[in-house]
C-alpha cells in the first residue's frame, strides 16, 4: 500500500468537493454573505428538457467566485466583498429574465437551489476543476455564466443555454436548431451521470466524492 498524502492534489480536490456538497442548501439567491470560492445550483423543476435530471443530488451548475485581482497571486487575507453571492445574484437575475419574458414558462427561480463554500484562493481553481469533471454540470459550457458587455450585447451569436431558454435580458435569443442542440448536450450530460470515466485516478475520486450525494 502507498502511503496517503493528504496535500496530493486530487485528494485535496476530493476534500474540498465533499465539503461544498455537506453544505446546506439555500435558495437562490441566498441571503448576503461575504467571501470567494465555489458554489453549485441545483435545479428541481419540471422542464422537459432536464427529463431524467435528479436534482437533490446532482447540480446543473458549478462556478466560481473570484475575488478582485485573484490573479496578481496568492493573497492570505480573505476577501470581504461579497464575490460568491454576486456571482450567484447574476444567475438569479438571468433564470428571473426568463421567466419574467415568459417565452419558456417551465424555466422558473423558485425551483433553484444553491451550495457555496468559502476558500482561499489558492483552492478556487482546482475545487471548481473536480466538481465540474466528477458531475458534468448540464449548464457548463452553454454560456449560462458568461458575461457580455459593451458591443457584444445583442449582436453576439447567441449561446446555447440563451437559445433553449430565451429572453435574458441583454442577450440574443439563438435559432431553433441551437435549442436543438442544447437540448441534446443536456441529455448527453445527464446520460454520462451514470457512465464510469476511463481514467482509474478519476475513478477512485467520484467514488469518494459520491458517496457524500
Amino acid at each position: 500500500m502507498e502511503p496517503f498524502d493528504p496535500l496530493n492534489v486530487e485528494n485535496v480536490g476530493v476534500t474540498l468537493a465533499i465539503e461544498l456538497l455537506q453544505q446546506p442548501l439555500n435558495p437562490l439567491p441566498p441571503q448576503r454573505f461575504a467571501g470567494a470560492g465555489v458554489y453549485a445550483l441545483y435545479y428541481s423543476g419540471r422542464h422537459p428538457a432536464y427529463r431524467g435530471l435528479d436534482g437533490s443530488r446532482y447540480p446543473i451548475y458549478i462556478g466560481k467566485g473570484m475575488r478582485e485581482n485573484a490573479k496578481q497571486g496568492f493573497n492570505p487575507t480573505a476577501t470581504t466583498r461579497a464575490k460568491i453571492w454576486e456571482r450567484l445574484c447574476q444567475h438569479a437575475e438571468s433564470i428571473q429574465g426568463v421567466e419574467q419574458a415568459g417565452i419558456d414558462p417551465h424555466l422558473r427561480l423558485k425551483d433553484f437551489g444553491c451550495r457555496f463554500l468559502v476558500i482561499n484562493d489558492a483552492y478556487i481553481t482546482l475545487a471548481e476543476s473536480v466538481l465540474i469533471a466528477t458531475f458534468r454540470p448540464a449548464w457548463n459550457g452553454m454560456g449560462f455564466g458568461s458575461k457580455v458587455v459593451g458591443g457584444e450585447r445583442m449582436t453576439g451569436r447567441p449561446s446555447l443555454w440563451d437559445s433553449l431558454h430565451p429572453g435574458r435580458g441583454g442577450r440574443p435569443a439563438g435559432t431553433a436548431e441551437r435549442g436543438d442542440l442544447a437540448r441534446d448536450q443536456i441529455s448527453a450530460s445527464i446520460a454520462k451521470l451514470s457512465e464510469q470515466p476511463t481514467d482509474m485516478r478519476s475513478i477512485k475520486m467520484m467514488e469518494k466524492i459520491r458517496r457524500f450525494l
